[in-house]
């Protein structure tokens, strides 16, 4: 309890509530009690709680308590646990592989909240998407097709054709060596038969990868009264994004989009078949081509379509629901896809050995595609129409891959100089427009990447993606190719044997694009670690960071607290790293694929001969060059098995950690704290349950029972990403019509990311027009200190807003206009803590070493530990500025 002023008026109740961060801090420690005096909160017969996520309170008073304590743990809600067995922890590895593989889905997640929308009530969900989110929204389906794409390599290029040869003899076949005696059987079936019979692998494996996000779903899926009292709200047409009613509601499991993602893999599959079935029957496999290209068509365009808004219709009739019409073009998949194996099963064996041609295009133009959407990803903040900037970039790329692939030399150099115009005009078409309306963004030095937040993303996602696909076709591909070598015992010396490859054996060949890419990884690893080399030179060399200087107090040890801010320093250049990681991304795929278009038109043209030839002249003749592909293929396989070998480790080691790993830690809370909204089988999306409970809890404690009580109040403690799910929480009550309460609820954060990274990563979310804050430019990337003179100041105040869902936070919490700068320091009603050792925790005001209203700084040594030992991003409840800070929010309340 807590008194009010001066000890006069009505007894203060105090709710504390305690929300943690990416740490997952147990309830018990964010209480300061032990396990046996933890309870989760009752209200009546209701527990508010379960296994996943609850509200927590001590059983009995703590000592010196002024206030009643919560703590709500959300932790195990992105986490997978079944016990410590043996067979759980196994679980919980293949949980963690299976998330990693919808990695690169929920980065292009992450690119769809980075752009520009605003909220708009006419349209289902409440947000209008602006420019770029058909881009993304097609970014996704082509990154489910590429995964479609890499397991069809395997199962019909490599398995159904390469690991099949005829022997000359009739009913006689050689099998791949390395292939399991499972697939023996399949040598009793002509080409077409083996292909029909192998073609569910890749639509399994979209199944399987839609049932994760299935599984996740339910788990995930927001309460049935916070649906329903977020609904019964309108959306006001001037409202944050945060402040838009539905936007933390997941109303269905099955999602209309996934079914239209299957349905393109169904669709994929078909083009592959009968792509390659043409010369053996070039009648019905040619229709059934057209009719799958043109529903695949279709398919992309309506994806495009729906991504005006986020959600589907909740109430539509029969040809307006997305349910209905996904439903029907997944049907006609289904059905064209009978109709191929019907074709494929009836096909003579012609040719049985002849390339599987299109599993080798068809990785290349997806992966050229995906490049084209990130580019685009990079301009749409700008306000440059998504559409636009994507047609003038692909008929420019087209043009590109006309010249690198030769298909212009017959007609003459005045064609190919034509070409190469077409690509230099498209090329000042996209550039000029886009250079020209960032210019006129007053804001756009708070932006991440320049406004290329979504294709950053984008970009990020493609080489992780690319990463996995290459993986699986070199991994597999190089299993099926050890069976070459023969093995024998060396009489002369036991202790070895001889490998050899018999003259004439067979090879399995890769698709080129696949080892073009596991080039650009090993280019991306030597890049990135030289990189980092330079900014561990440039950020941990003995330069002191003296902004905050040493609180006196711990003068002994500033030598120590000195290397730790260069090290947190050092960490926090993320945003600079992957701007520069996007532009070498960007760089090396585009000189893979033109590597790639060069050598898949070697026999159209002799710009592949030429290269060869300089690479004779380079290392001197035939036996060097052959030396160098080996190695090159040893250097891109080794990268590979690196990076498959850290993934598996990385899901080893996390479920080895019981209860409190999540599948890809930090990286994996930013991603999946975001709605679903951009590929259907992504990560889900815990804030949809998190961020409606606490709304929830803040209204059962002001108002209980549905009745005003005007003596109580909530102190909303958040640390890192609590904090993120507390400002949303705030914001959602302003939604709910609730704002009243917001001159209730006092806000204390530590540790938090709101103003360098969420602020500036997704503008529309957590920007300074939305909080208050002053905004902040890009971290430095060559100085010891990355944020010195980096505070963009105040930021300029907005026309009163007609509603108070498009109120900025500081305004909803009644802080006065300009208060946080004010040389006296009023009643505080939001305190930030921080330390210049904490690698994750920043200033909500400004890096000045001047005392500001907002932030104070909390000592950089361990409170609590045995031994000295200097602290970084947790520990904050301890600490004496977090009980001076609690204090001054409680006086004058």
């Amino acid at each position: 309890m807590s008194t009010a002023p001066n000890g006069t008026g009505p007894s203060l109740e105090v709710l504390e509530l305690r929300v943690h961060g990416v740490r997952n801090t147990p309830p018990q420690e964010m209480l300061g009690t032990t396990t046996d005096n933890l309870q989760m909160v009752h209200e009546g017969a209701v527990t508010l709680g379960d296994n996943l996520a609850g509200f927590y309170t001590p059983k009995s008073p703590l000592p010196g308590q002024k206030t009643r304590l919560e703590a709500y743990s959300w932790g195990n809600l992105d986490r997978f646990s079944k016990g410590n067995s043996f067979f759980g922890k196994v679980g919980r590895v293949v949980y963690n592989l299976g998330w990693f593989l919808i990695a690169p889905f929920g980065f292009a997640n992450a690119a769809y909240w980075a752009r520009s929308f605003r909220p708009d009530p006419s349209r289902e969900g409440g947000i209008r998407t602006g420019s770029g989110g058909g881009v993304v929204r097609l970014f996704g389906l082509l990154l489910t097709l590429l995964l479609v794409s890499a397991v069809s390599t395997v199962a019909f290029d490599l398995v159904a054709v390469q690991c099949f040869q005829p022997t000359g003899q009739p009913n006689s076949w050689k099998v791949c060596s390395a292939l399991p005696s499972q697939f023996d059987g399949l040598r009793e079936l002509t080409r077409g038969q083996r292909l029909a019979a192998l073609s569910l692998a890749p639509i399994l494996a979209v199944v399987l990868v839609s049932l994760l996000g299935l599984v996740s779903d339910v788990r995930f899926r927001t309460r049935a009264g916070d649906a329903a009292r977020a609904l019964d709200n309108q959306t006001e047409s001037d409202a944050f994004a945060l402040a838009v009613p539905s936007l933390w509601v997941r109303r269905r499991i099955n999602s209309p989009t996934g079914m239209l993602h299957i349905a393109a893999s169904i669709h994929l599959v078909v083009i592959l078949l009968m792509s390659d079935a043409l010369s053996r029957d070039g009648a019905a496999a040619s229709s059934l081509l057209i009719l799958a290209s043109v529903q695949l068509g279709v398919v992309a365009l309506v994806v495009a379509v729906w991504a005006r808004s986020i959600h589907p219709p909740l109430v539509a009739d029969f040809w307006t629901s997305r349910h209905v019409w996904a439903f029907l073009l997944l049907a006609a998949a289904t059905a064209t896809y009978i109709g191929c194996l019907i074709t494929e099963a009836s096909l003579s064996d012609e040719n049985p050995s002849s390339p599987f041609t299109a599993g080798q295009l068809t990785p290349t133009v997806i992966l050229v595609c995906l490049t084209i959407l990130a580019t685009v990803g990079c301009v749409v903040r700008s306000g440059y129409n998504e559409w636009i900037a994507t047609a003038v970039l692909t008929v420019g790329v087209a043009a590109l891959v006309v010249v690198v692939g030769g298909w212009l030399d017959p007609l003459g150099a005045g064609a190919n100089a034509l070409a190469i115009a077409v690509v230099v005009l498209c090329g000042l078409g996209f550039v000029l427009p886009y250079l020209v309306l960032r210019r006129r963004d007053p804001h756009r030095k708070e932006h991440a990447w320049h406004g290329a937040g979504p294709g950053v993303f984008m970009y990020l996602g493609l080489v992780i993606a690319a990463f996995l696909a290459s993986a699986v076709a070199l991994g597999i591909g190089s299993y099926l190719r050890a069976g070459r070598l023969q093995s024998s015992s060396d009489r002369a010396d036991p202790l070895f044997r001889d490998l050899t490859i018999p003259a004439g054996a067979h090879d399995i060949a890769v698709p080129t694009v696949f080892w073009a890419f596991g080039g650009v990884l090993v280019l991306i690893v030597v890049f990135v670690g030289a990189l980092l080399c330079v900014l561990a030179w440039l950020g941990l060399r003995k330069a002191i960071i003296d902004s905050p200087p040493v609180d006196p107090a711990e003068a002994v040890f500033a030598r120590e607290i000195d290397a730790v801010r260069r090290s947190s320093a050092f960490l926090q250049r993320a945003e600079p790293l992957l701007y520069t990681l996007s532009w070498v991304i960007g760089v090396t795929v585009t000189v893979s694929l033109a590597f790639t278009v060069m050598r898949q038109a070697r026999d159209v043209t002799d710009r592949w001969t030429w290269i060869r030839g300089a690479l004779r002249a380079v290392f001197g003749g035939d036996d060097g060059v052959a030396a160098f592909s080996a190695f090159a293929q040893w250097a891109v396989l080794s990268s590979v098995v690196l990076g498959a070998l850290a993934v598996v480790s990385a899901a080893v080691a996390n479920a080895a950690t019981a209860g409190r790993g999540r599948p890809l830690g930090l990286l994996w809370d930013l991603m999946a704290w975001l709605p679903r909204a951009a590929h259907p089988f992504g990560p889900a999306c815990f804030s949809e349950r998190a961020v409606p409970e606490l709304a929830d809890r803040m209204m059962r404690w002001l108002e209980p029972d549905g009745k005003p009580a005007p003596q109580r109040r909530v102190l909303l403690a958040t640390h890192s990403l609590g904090t993120v799910l507390g400002v949303a929480a705030l914001f959602h009550l302003a939604a709910l019509g609730k704002s009243d309460l917001l001159g209730r609820v006092r806000l204390l954060t530590f540790g938090m990311q709101l103003r360098p990274y969420f602020g500036r990563f997704f503008p529309e979310l957590f920007g300074p027009e939305v909080l208050g804050t002053p905004g902040i430019a890009a971290p430095s990337f060559w100085t010891a200190d990355p944020w010195k003179g980096k505070d963009l100041g105040d930021h300029p105040v907005a026309n009163p807003a007609p509603s108070v869902a498009g109120t900025p936070l500081t305004e909803l919490l009644h802080i006065p206009n300009g208060a946080f700068a004010l040389p006296s320091r009023p009643q505080p009603v939001w305190i930030n803590l921080w330390r210049r050792t904490d690698y994750l925790g920043f200033p909500g005001y400004s890096y000045s070493a001047m005392p500001n209203n907002l932030d104070r700084v909390a000592l950089e040594m361990e409170p609590d530990s045995y031994m000295a030992r200097v602290a970084t991003h947790g520990n904050y409840l301890p600490t004496m500025a977090y009980l001076q800070a609690r204090d001054e929010l409680l006086v004058g309340w």
